[in-house]
């Protein structure tokens, strides 16, 4: 299985934010493995470089800078070690996970996708050496930082790649083209049908966050967009059933 299967497996291709972010806590075990049981084909998460005591570098699967909205802990999430990570708790009790943890969750549901976002920066080399080491889990990765993604892409040049955005650009096609991109991923609220269009031009499948609503999506598979992300994999149960 490749991200290219994933991509023409579906019409519209159903990927769980941060695993199924809107019915159980962002990024967590628990998140992830509910998104695959309510039939997403694909995960999203977030990844940021801490350290563990001993100074070895890590992946902690985190979206914010600070740890104050989702967990029992405050500050930067980067003051932390891994060790004392391992203390700290989102709601439900759950703990914030590192990559390889929902590596080890994916080894069991080989035809399960990875969208692997480079949240923050020195993160490039790490997530390449994680792919390399499990080549059997279909991996796309994505960043807003461009040049973090031009880094991953100048040590792994055959790991699927797609630039995000967060507004509309004009240079958009011309960035992916650079990356060696397979996809872009961009804000819905930035779509009109004239810049799909545009968009379309460039001959990629085109997927946008955050969508959850089926009449959202409706409108948007309209416009010719391959997919979105969703907090709410059950509210789009026609797309994952197809």
């Amino acid at each position: 299985m490749t991200i290219n299967d994933l991509f023409h497996r579906s019409d519209f291709l159903i990927i769980g934010h941060r695993g199924a972010a809107g019915l159980a806590p962002e990024n967590t075990i628990a998140s992830f493995r509910l998104a695959i049981e309510l039939g997403c084909p694909m995960l999203e998460l977030d990844v940021q470089r801490i350290y563990s005591e001993d100074g070895t570098p890590r992946l902690v699967v985190f979206h914010d800078d600070k740890l104050d909205r989702t967990t029992n802990a405050k500050g930067l999430i980067t003051d932390y070690s891994v060790e004392a990570l391992e203390k700290v708790r989102c709601a439900d009790d759950l703990a914030i996970p590192m990559l390889e943890d929902v590596i080890t969750l994916l080894a069991a549901h080989p035809n399960v996708g990875l969208n692997i976002e480079l949240k923050s920066k020195a993160t490039a080399d790490l997530v390449a050496q994680t792919i390399q080491a499990n080549p059997h889990i279909p991996v796309l990765v994505s960043s807003f930082h461009h040049d973090e993604l031009a880094r991953f892409r100048k040590v792994d040049k055959a790991t699927p790649v797609a630039p995000l955005f967060a507004r509309w650009r004009e240079d958009m096609r011309d960035l992916a083209n650079n990356l060696d991109a397979v996809a872009i991923n961009i804000a819905a609220t930035s779509l009109t049908a004239t810049r799909m269009q545009a968009l379309l031009e460039s001959k990629l499948p085109i997927f946008a966050y955050t969508v959850n609503t089926p009449s959202k999506a409706d409108k948007l598979q309209q416009l010719g967009l391959k997919g979105i992300f969703t907090d709410r994999p059950d509210k789009l149960e026609k797309y994952l059933l197809s």
